[in-house]
């Protein structure tokens, strides 16, 4: 038996001690009783209600209770990665690949040898050179072709060192070259990149790029430039 119930009891039996004729007022005992029911379960719903009100105004967890605006779009990733620039020593031979080495020498404003096996006796044969073959503003390209690859190479001379370079044949596709520089500021250093064999006979195109995507030097060479 709840507390309602004890107070339904007591409020019936102080009813019926109080009237002594007739039956006792049951029905109207009951009737009072299912209305202060209703009274307590009205004023708790309204509390709860109100409970929930509330919380709903105040924020959980230190959150605002209306969502933040989604953030905004960022740019596009940029989708070409800019080849690594190393920087090697003075007459240092270089593992390109395939066999195929690269010295820079200091000797000359632009003076490199590039060839397969040991350079020794080309880096020997170098050193003597002190003249230039490119002018400022401007790059060299070359390219030899072998069975099982082709290789575009060439140097560059520029006032800004170039952020990558980049090898474009004439049918569009695009190779990252690689590019060397001597220590200190020399002006001027190397690329390389290897391609199909079977492109050797296309016309390219080598863009040096400055570090905001501006376009430092290109220019083009037919098939018939090579070597």
């Amino acid at each position: 038996m709840n507390e309602d119930d004890m107070r339904l009891v007591d409020a019936l039996r102080r009813e019926a001690d109080a009237v002594r004729v007739g039956p006792p007022p049951v029905e109207e005992v009951l009737r009072r009783g299912r209305a202060a029911r209703r009274r307590r379960t009205a004023a708790v719903a309204g509390a709860v209600t109100v409970i929930a009100g509330v919380l709903a105004l105040v924020p959980l967890s230190g959150r605002s209770p209306h969502p933040a605006p989604p953030p905004p779009a960022t740019a596009p990733p940029v989708t070409s990665t800019p080849a690594s620039i190393r920087t090697v020593q003075p007459y240092e031979p270089v593992a390109l690949g395939h066999g195929i080495g690269m010295a820079l020498l200091p000797d000359g404003r632009q003076n490199y040898v590039v060839g397969p096996g040991d350079l020794t006796a080309a880096i020997d044969d170098a050193r003597s050179y002190t003249g230039e073959s490119i002018r400022d503003d401007s790059l060299s390209s070359g390219r030899d072709i072998d069975p099982g690859h082709v290789l575009y190479r060439g140097a560059f001379r520029t006032d800004t060192v170039p952020s990558r370079i980049e090898v474009r044949l004439d049918s569009g596709e695009r190779f990252a070259a690689s590019v060397l520089r001597l220590q200190g500021d020399p002006g001027w250093g190397t690329y390389y990149a290897f391609a199909d064999p079977a492109r050797g006979t296309e016309g390219w195109t080598v863009t040096a790029y400055a570090a905001d995507g501006g376009v430092l030097v290109e220019q083009h060479f037919a098939h018939t430039d090579a070597p």
